[in-house]
């Protein structure tokens, strides 16, 4: 027994010095971590185990010198603040010991088993006015980078199905005050990124959702839906929805059509392509320029029409190519309206030619207007009226039957004049027509065949006013018979001589006028004798380019009537 009871002692002994030595193994430790920090534990995230409050505190003081923060925003600009940039530092105020005062160090083994995370109030120094002049040199208050924002609104210009809505555009236009107040709440706790959201951005005030403005687009497409296509010669001009938006009258949402400013459109558009009553310039048969002025011929728009077709084209929403609404057109646009397929007609040279395709095909003298009768045939740039064969030419006192019959001036026209022996020369002054231009029958045949309605004649040259007339003593070279002969003096000089006119041979104005009155006997091309005249016509006055503006089609006479294609033609008065 005694044995056993030894045993015992022993191990009791041995017991209580193994106890002795873990308490005082487990109060050492425990009063190690009273002044440090135990096992996997962290102070604002940094590894704090077996470190005093000191040797953390300049851990996190080390570590703020190495802080910066990253500032990400629209654009794609991407910004750093370093913790030098703005003299960052931190005001520690015991902080640390007591986060250390936060463990229980008696319950150190309990540590072993979990990660505990301590944190301080970390409070942050900094000057403000530091930290705002470094924010306003970032890139994201440049001026290069500072883009509005821009309101949703209704397209100026039509698309392919119409006008649409363009969306808003938010820009990037910070805020300064609200980006301050970000970035200096990222750096009060030391985060490591900050995104400037919508928040720190001006932002627009009408979206593309607006009910108003969805309403405006549904009535402008209701309106402009048109897409019409001018096109005169090489240029085009386009009336779509964008140009039709130029002409409507906006109020709120509601959309209506100012017909006035489709008037006016018409207006320009003739006003820049009508020819009608325009001088025309012509390289004439011997290559010189000739100016042609006067006539009817050209593009002469029926402005009233013209504009209220339009307006009716529109409000159905058509769609394609529109020829105007004439009251005269020409064989081209451009500067040679007339094409290369016309007559010249020279009533100097009393000759004319036929071009084709800008090649002449056939010239013919003629015999025109008597110049000394005032029935002057008129200059100017007319289209053919139309053709007729065997057609009877009737006027005051006469009625005369024809071959091939050409108008091109009301009744002034070209035609067969088989009554005459003679053309060409200075016979017109004095034993002209009434103004038609007479052809010898074979060529008024070839010119009809060649010619067509509405081709282009430029009259241009002649004497338009009754010149004196002397008598000159003329030998017939066959018989050396001598006859007196009544010549006009043109420039000076007698008609068919080199000669001077003379004072003594030269009679009076006034008898010249009665010679011309009352002889018809000395020509057998005289037209009153043989009753081989024109119908006459009173030359109407051609309006003037700005007198065009103002008849602008409406209760306008200025067309030229056509004489019926029957087989007669009715003189005007």
């Amino acid at each position: 027994m005694s044995r056993t009871k030894a045993k015992r002692s022993i191990a009791g002994i041995i017991l209580g010095i193994t106890f002795i030595i873990f308490l005082l193994f487990y109060m050492g430790v425990s009063i190690y971590f009273m002044s440090h920090f135990a096992f996997n534990v962290y102070v604002n995230d940094i590894p704090a185990y077996k470190m005093t409050a000191k040797e953390i505190e300049t851990e996190v003081t080390d570590g703020l010198m190495k802080y910066v923060l990253t500032i990400k925003g629209r654009g794609d600009i991407t910004e750093t603040i370093s913790a030098n940039d703005i003299n960052l530092s931190l005001r520690m105020d015991g902080q640390f010991d007591r986060a250390l005062k936060e463990q229980n160090p008696l319950l150190w083994p309990a540590y072993l088993f979990k990660d505990t995370h301590l944190t301080t109030d970390n409070i942050v120094v900094y000057s403000k006015e530091t930290v705002e002049n470094k924010i306003d040199s970032l890139a994201y208050f440049s001026p290069e980078n500072i883009k509005e924002p821009v309101d949703a609104y209704v397209s100026e210009e039509s698309g392919e199905d119409g006008f649409y809505i363009v969306p808003e555009d938010y820009g990037q236009s910070p805020i300064r005050d609200i980006v301050v107040e970000k970035i200096c709440s990222a750096i009060d706790v030391l985060e490591p990124e900050v995104t400037l959201d919508d928040e720190c951005y001006k932002a627009p005030e009408l979206f593309s959702d607006n009910p108003e403005m969805t309403a405006l687009c549904d009535n402008l497409n209701n309106f402009c839906k048109a897409n019409i296509v001018y096109e005169f010669g090489a240029d085009t001009v386009v009336v779509d929805g964008t140009k039709i938006r130029e002409w409507c009258a906006i109020n709120g949402t509601e959309v209506s059509l100012d017909e006035e400013k489709v008037k006016d459109f018409v207006n320009s558009i003739a006003r820049q392509y009508d020819t009608f009553g325009k001088t025309r310039t012509i390289i004439s048969h011997s290559g010189e320029e000739v100016t042609v002025s006067g006539g009817d011929y050209g593009w002469w728009m029926d402005r009233s029409t013209e504009t209220s077709e339009l307006i009716a084209a529109i409000k159905n929403g058509d769609k394609g190519t529109r020829v105007p609404v004439y009251f005269g057109t020409a064989a081209a646009y451009g500067e040679q309206d007339y094409g290369t397929s016309y007559v010249e007609i020279d009533l100097t040279a009393q000759h004319l030619w036929v071009y084709q395709d800008g090649q002449v095909v056939e010239d013919s003298d003629f015999v025109s207007g008597c110049v000394n009768k005032s029935r002057v045939t008129p200059v100017g740039t007319y289209g053919i009226t139309y053709k007729e064969r065997d057609a009877t030419l009737v006027g005051e006192n006469y009625s005369s039957p024809v071959k091939y019959w050409m108008p091109f001036n009301g009744n002034v026209g070209m035609h067969d004049a088989s009554w005459r022996s003679k053309f060409g020369g200075y016979d017109y002054i004095l034993n002209g027509s009434h103004g038609c231009i007479n052809l010898p029958t074979e060529k008024a045949e070839k010119i009809y065949d060649l010619v067509s309605k509405g081709e282009a004649v430029l009259v241009y040259g002649g004497l338009t006013s009754p010149v004196p007339v002397v008598e000159v003593e003329v030998t017939d070279p066959k018989t050396g018979e001598v006859k007196v002969e009544k010549r006009p003096v043109i420039n000076g000089k007698v008609a068919g001589t080199d000669s001077e006119a003379s004072t003594e041979n030269n009679t009076s104005e006034e008898n010249q006028t009665t010679e011309e009155n009352t002889t018809s006997g000395e020509s057998t091309t005289t037209e009153e004798n043989t009753g081989a005249g024109e119908a006459t016509s009173t030359e109407g006055e051609t309006p003037s380019e700005n007198s065009l503006d103002n008849v602008n089609g409406e209760g306008a006479t200025g067309e030229s009537t056509a004489p019926s294609e029957g087989g007669e033609t009715t003189p005007q008065n």
